[in-house]
């Protein structure tokens, strides 16, 4: 974390370019007595633009221009950066490749604009030529764009990126972005990477994270163009892993940055320098040139023939000098230095002692090995330490004329620790097998490590992929006499050049190391015989043993895969999605309704055995093919990690995983459609609420019922705004229409659910009425109370025995449907009805209920499919929603044709209560969503836009069969319309209200068995019978609700 020493001040100015991009600006920082010069436009420094990255904002260069400033200060330089910002209105550049393009424009206009203001002053220094470019995220893209971009490549030489998707983008979100990572590697590959003297010019150092670092892998932060990658795990001095946000102002890395830039420029001229070999030195390119150095006799010189040995001094009053014999018995063929407190550039050599001085050997010149050393990490209270490694066996063989290697010492009022540990080196090299991913517990490597020794390398087998993950462990041994110690380790992946992690171990320190990748072995995607190995390099304490052990990390294997595998879900998700649909489709074509969502979801159509074979299958065909490889080429294809994970057995659990987190928004979606139904109500409300809650509700019912108005204006909508706008409203609409389908619905449940309990709760109760007792020979009469005047009238016996009247006619008392304006009472009834029309009702009324829950699912199948679209273009949304104060139209608009095809086909969809049966192309229309759930599965990680498009297209081939294809007539399926409850009571009606009862003759004169048979039938009939109709109930219930309704409209 770094700290301003004085207010930040940003002074903005002008750029020719301003009125065409208004919602960006150039800034110039400065702070405290020095934002005078900046706001009278006096520049005499070396100027620097820090170009922000997704949602970035300008402010974000104030660590590392403060920190530059006050070393430039309180240092004495006689030179000084100048730092310049632009402000990108914190635009989503990560997630809408849109506004790449205009950013890139505008970047390049402000170093022009930047160098003229050098230009204008008459300054004795040498104006300068070019502008240093720091780009944090995917301001790191733009910067290496701008290397190469036409009104920029001889104004730039040098840019830094911290933390930039160089290598391929995390998602590839849309067709720009795509577009825009092709172009800038072909404009390197014509432009710089073809000619050698623009080549040499150049110097792209990316800087990247670790795993703490969420938003953008480590492995995508190198590029092949670059000069140098490095993690800031493995930079020294740094070490840590900040996250994406905090690399701008982690006070390690600043500290860094600001120290290479004033070690790159020249003096004389105080501009950057011109030789590139003074460069890479301090940016850890091990090419450096040895030099010749002449070394001091009258120094101390000093011999130990141990092979293990610990020199401790608690400070060095003159410069001391250590040598190592180089002799070649095989114990000695490897020497591993470590020193703490020494500074000493240039510190370890190789020299032939033959002079001698006062009876001791010395050698007047030596050549420096430094190039072979390096820092290591370590506890700040143990000191700074670095460590240098030798192969004296080969060493002699380059210059035979060596006979020792020396180490330096200058002096210092610190204390100084040399450890040497000189042994064969195979002795120290332990083969490591990871264990199994089965293993619980610990598994030990080395029991015990040798006496006072120093140096151990593990090499770890079968560690190559990124989603693996382990836990070291170096535990002191039970016999260990140091009251505290310290232990360095070095993770070094050959195959990922800087990309060491160091953990250490001390007394208060034991946590484990963990062992994880950046970036999988190649040998392991292109299936070639394993070369490198990754190996951990162990600084042990001589005064202690340890034991080495390793165990598995399934929490950490687990950070790895949602790390680096995560954008791989969505895109799996709308592949399982296309599946269930398409099981719905054939559930249609079959049966003739819809499933639910969770049914197909777990239909066989839907299992992984079923789609990601197909889905491997397809993957390794297209990656295979060099024709259609090349043609399906993209800017996610040099993302190799992607290669590896869908040619690897990781597509199964990200598979189900995605099938998992599908089910679960499924319900939730679900959850919210019922029971929050007043959601959209509510926005209503609130868009009109001027009007009052009448108009908001009024508006609702008039847009349920005209969707064809609601259809217009989103279409019309797309041109003026957005197509992400017109699909966001689109959503909320469709939710609204869903979530009345299901009040509806679930309504009419509940008053069918209240007539039966109050059907039941009324036959507990009723009156039990004397049947008058008749002789066996006459008709059988069923008698009922009339109330129409309070008097009690008579049975009547039919003399008539007609089989159509007998069927038709039944107990009925007056109609119940009373006119609001006469003041009548309503007339009271028990109706019976026989069981076969009972059963014919219940039927009848299922079927309908069957029927209303396939249109819903139906609609809520296509209500996902315009979710998925919607998700899809939620960064052209957010864009769009961002610049609104400054553009009303998105230009340019990744998801206008999508918005105006998906648009245009709800004016047909929401005019459909459910889908059509028996139509002809149901099978063509379920292939086609399984071949597009193959293509989403193979190519859609790669390319989320085919997403995008793919979705558009299956939701407008269905639209168009439901509209224009032909059913195919079933003879065996054509069965006779049931009677409905509305009809049954119209058939009530005909019948005079002033008939009180009905006589039921028998056709026959049974014996007196037969007439208890048909006395016991009759009670049976009315048992099973619902005294009171549960129909009648319903309309009760129902009417109660709209006058309440209506009465609450009138208040």
């Amino acid at each position: 974390m770094t700290y301003m020493f004085e207010y930040p001040q940003y002074v903005r100015l002008g750029v020719n370019i301003s009125y065409k991009y208004p919602q960006y600006g150039l800034y110039a920082y400065s702070e405290g007595r020095y934002t005078e010069r900046s706001r009278k436009m006096w520049f005499d420094g070396i100027p620097v633009l820090f170009l922000p990255g997704n949602s970035g904002s300008h402010m974000q260069v104030r660590s590392i221009a403060s920190v530059a400033l006050r070393k430039a200060v309180t240092q004495d330089y006689e030179y000084h950066f100048d730092y310049f910002t632009i402000g990108y209105n914190e635009e989503l550049s990560g997630f809408y490749g849109g506004v790449l393009d205009t950013q890139t424009e505008f970047a390049s206009a402000c170093v022009s604009k930047i160098l003229s203001l050098y230009r204008k002053i008459n300054n004795p220094k040498t104006v300068p030529s070019s502008v240093i470019l720091i780009g944090h995220s995917m301001g790191g893209l733009i910067a290496k764009r701008l290397l190469a971009y036409p009104s920029t490549i001889n104004l730039t030489n040098i840019a830094i990126t911290l933390a930039a998707p160089l290598e391929a983008p995390v998602v590839n979100f849309d067709k720009i972005i795509n577009q825009y990572y092709m172009k800038t590697n072909m404009a390197w590959d014509e432009a710089i990477n073809q000619h050698k003297e623009i080549k040499q010019r150049k110097l792209l150092i990316s800087i990247g994270s670790g795993p703490r670092d969420i938003l953008i892998p480590a492995g995508l932060t190198s590029s092949s163009d670059s000069h140098m990658s490095a993690l800031t795990t493995s930079i020294p001095g740094v070490w840590v892993t900040p996250n994406h946000v905090s690399m701008v102002w982690c006070k390690q890395l600043v500290m860094v940055i600001n120290r290479f830039l004033f070690d790159i420029i020249d003096p004389k001229k105080e501009q950057v320098t011109e030789d590139r070999s003074a460069n890479r030195s301090m940016i850890l390119n091990p090419q450096t040139t040895r030099n010749n150095v002449t070394m001091q006799a009258d120094s101390f010189w000093y011999e130990d023939n141990r092979r293990i040995y610990q020199v401790t001094r608690p400070q060095i009053d003159r410069t001391t000098h250590l040598m190592i014999r180089l002799v070649s018995f095989p114990q000695n063929r490897f020497v591993a230095v470590e020193t703490v407190n020494v500074h000493d550039k240039e510190w370890i050599f190789g020299c032939n002692a033959k002079d001698v001085h006062n009876s001791y050997r010395y050698c007047k010149e030596a050549t420096s090995l430094s190039e072979l050393s390096r820092w290591t990490g370590s506890a700040p209270e143990f000191g700074k330490r670095k460590l240098a490694t030798v192969n004296l066996h080969k060493l002699m063989e380059l210059e035979p004329n060596w006979t020792h290697v020396v180490v330096k010492v200058s002096p210092t009022n610190k204390a100084v620790v040399l450890n040497v540990d000189i042994n064969d080196h195979a002795s120290r090299q332990i083969n490591v097998d990871v264990p199994s991913d089965f293993v619980l517990g610990k598994k030990i490597i080395k029991e015990q490590t040798e006496n006072n020794s120093l140096y151990y390398e593990l090499i770890l087998n079968d560690f190559d992929a990124i989603h693996q993950a382990y836990l070291l462990y170096v535990e002191p041994s039970e016999n260990c006499p140091a009251i505290s110690y310290h232990v360095s380790a070095e993770l070094h992946v050959p195959w990922a050049k800087n990309h060491e992690y160091y953990h250490y171990f001390t007394h208060i320190k034991k946590s484990p190391m963990k062992l994880r990748l950046f970036k999988s072995n190649p040998d392991v995607i292109t299936s070639s015989e394993l070369k490198a190995k990754a190996k951990v390099t162990l600084l042990l304490d001589p005064k202690c043993t340890f034991t080495i052990s390793i165990s598995t990390s399934w929490y950490h294997r687990l950070a790895q895969l949602s790390r680096n595998y995560t954008p791989v879900l969505f895109p799996y998700m709308v592949a399982i999605l296309l599946l269930a649909i398409r099981s719905t489709i054939l559930h249609v074509k079959e049966h003739g309704t819809c499933v639910s969502m969770h049914r197909a979801l777990t239909s066989d159509g839907v299992k992984p055995y079923y789609a990601v074979v197909f889905g491997r299958f397809t993957t390794v065909a297209l990656l295979s093919t060099p024709v259609i490889s090349y043609i399906l080429e993209n800017a996610s294809s040099k993302n190799f990690e992607l290669q590896n994970f869908t040619r690897s057995m990781l597509v199964l659990p990200a598979y189900m995983t995605a099938l998992g987190l599908l089910n679960i928004i499924a319900l939730a979606v679900l959850i919210v459609l019922v029971f929050w139904s007043q959601l959209v109500h509510r926005i209503l409300f609130r868009l009109v609420w001027f009007g009052g809650p009448d108009i908001a509700e009024r508006m609702a019912t008039g847009l349920q019922r005209v969707p064809m108005l609601t259809s217009a204006s989103l279409v019309c909508a797309v041109p003026i705004s957005c197509g992400a706008a017109s699909l966001a409203g689109g959503t909320v609409f469709y939710a609204f229409l869903l979530s009345k389908m299901f009040e509806e619905y679930l309504e009419d449940f509940f008053y069918r659910l209240m007539s039966k309990v109050g059907s039941r709760i009324c036959n507990m109760f009723k009156r039990k009425k004397a049947t008058p007792k008749t002789n066996p020979a006459t008709n059988i009469t069923l008698s009922t109370e009339a109330a129409t005047s309070g008097n009690l009238n008579e049975n009547i016996a039919a003399p008539e025995n007609d089989k159509a009247k007998k069927k038709n006619n039944v107990l009925r008392g007056p109609n119940d449907e009373t006119d609001a304006g006469e003041n009548t009472q309503e007339t009271q009834a028990l109706v019976t009805q026989e069981p076969e029309e009972i059963k014919e009702e219940c039927d009848t009324q299922a079927a309908k209920d069957i029927e209303n829950l396939s249109n819903i699912y139906f609609h809520l199948m296509l209500f996902f499919m315009w979710l998925v679209v919607t998700i899809a273009n939620i960064p052209a949304l957010l864009t769009w929603a961002h610049n609104f104060q400054h553009f009303f139209v998105l230009k340019p608009d990744t998801s206008y044709y999508t918005g105006i095809i998906m648009s245009a086909c709800s004016a047909v969809i929401w005019q459909m209560d459910g889908p059509r049966k028996n139509l002809k192309y149901y099978d063509t229309v379920a292939t086609l969503l399984f071949v597009m759930a193959v293509l989403t599965l193979a190519l859609a990680p790669f390319t989320w836009f085919i997403i995008n498009y793919g979705i558009t297209f299956v939701f407008t081939i269905i639209t168009i069969q439901q509209l224009y294809d032909f059913e195919v007539p079933t003879p065996g399926n054509i069965t006779e319309e049931p009677v409905v409850g509305d009809a049954v009571e119209n058939i009530d009606n005909t019948i005079p209200v002033n008939e009180e009862e009905v006589i039921v003759p028998n056709e026959n004169s049974p014996s007196d068995t037969e007439n208890d048979e048909s006395s016991s039938n009759e009670e049976e009939n009315e048992e099973t019978c619902d005294i009171v109709n549960e129909s009648r109930i319903y309309n009760l219930f129902k009417n109660l609700r709209e006058r309440i309704t209506f009465g609450e409209n009138n208040q």
